[in-house]
Parts: C-alpha cells; structure tokens; sequence
C-alpha cells in the first residue's frame, strides 16, 4: 500500500509542478507553491528530490519518456513505412493538442539551460526511439541518406512549428491541412 501513496504523492508532486511553469515558468514557481498544490508537506518533495532543478529534470525525462512511449504506442511494423511515418509525424501533433502544457514544457525545457543538466546518454536513450524508427527507414533505402541529426531535426521542427501554429490559435489546420504537412515533410525526406 505504501508504494501506492508513494506514487500518488510524486504523481501529484510532477503534476503541481507542471501546472506551475506552465503558468509562471521555471523560476518563478518555488517549492512551498508545489507543496501546496500538491496537497502535500514541503519535506516530503524532499524526499523525492533533493531540489527544485532535480525535480525539474525528473519531469523532463517522465514527460520526454512518456511522449515518445505514446508517439510509438500504436505503430504496426506490418505497414508500408510510408504509412508507419504518416501515423508517427500525425501522432506528435495529437499528442500536443491533448496535452498542451506537457508540449510547451518539453518546448521550454529543452531551450533552457536546464538540458545541458540532463547527461547526454540519457537524451540518447530518451531520443533513441525516434532515431532508430529514421535510421532504419534511410538504411533500408526508403528515406534520403541525411545525417540523422539533421533528419531529427528536420522532422520534429517540422510538427512542432505545425503544433505551435495550431496550439497559438492562429489557424485551425483541418484534416486536409494536416495531410498536407505530412505530405511536405515527407516530400523533404523520402528517397527519390
């Protein structure tokens, strides 16, 4: 029973604390107002974490981890990649429409000085789905041969400029428009 409270109480910790910088940002969200809103005592963040920044990068890797997972969830392996690449770049666009806050966190995050904090064998091992799901695709000769680097980047710049476009209010992209993203970055990345 233990382990269930425990998790409970560091689910809610995570929780506060996203709705927090969602509202205020990295800086201007300080741990009794995490306490607080977690409904929980300001030793017992402590407990989890031994400061702000440590709980910061925990929500990174639990958000990063939790977004690839989701982005991969429903991929058949049996389907023409065409189609697998489709439902991916599709998925990252669903994924931030439900869950803004998460979005502008990973956003933010990763723009701050806080990634630097974060090894970089743990952002491989978060990164490495999205690039072995690539890099598969270019070796097997369906994709242009891009440097993976440049290829991440590519893609993800690409629905994530889509994603902040539709999540601003600024256009409200129909089905259509979203076929029509896929199918430009797709034109920019299949072999020819």
């Amino acid at each position: 029973m233990k382990n269930v409270k425990d998790f409970d109480k560091k689910e809610a910790i995570f929780q506060a604390m996203l709705e927090l910088i969602s509202k205020h940002g990295f800086h201007s969200s300080p741990m009794s107002e995490v306490a607080k809103q977690a409904d929980v005592a300001a030793g017992t963040i402590y407990h989890y974490f031994k400061s702000k920044d440590e709980l910061i990068c925990a929500l990174y890797v639990r958000l990063k981890e939790k977004y690839i997972e989701n982005l991969f969830l429903t991929d058949d392996q049996n389907k023409p990649f065409k189609e697998r690449f489709r439902h991916f770049y599709l998925q990252m666009i669903i994924e931030a429409q439900k869950n803004p806050k998460e979005f502008y966190f990973l956003e933010q995050f990763s723009n701050s000085p806080f990634i630097s904090t974060i090894p970089k064998a743990e952002i491989t091992r978060l990164d490495q789905p999205v690039y072995d799901f690539l890099r598969k695709a270019v070796f097997t000769q369906i994709l242009r041969d891009i440097p993976p680097k440049i290829l991440v980047a590519f893609v993800m710049g690409s629905a994530n400029a889509i994603i902040k476009l539709q999540l601003s209010g600024e256009f409200q992209m129909t089905s259509s428009d979203l076929e029509l993203a896929f199918f430009t970055c797709w034109d920019g990345i299949k072999k020819i």
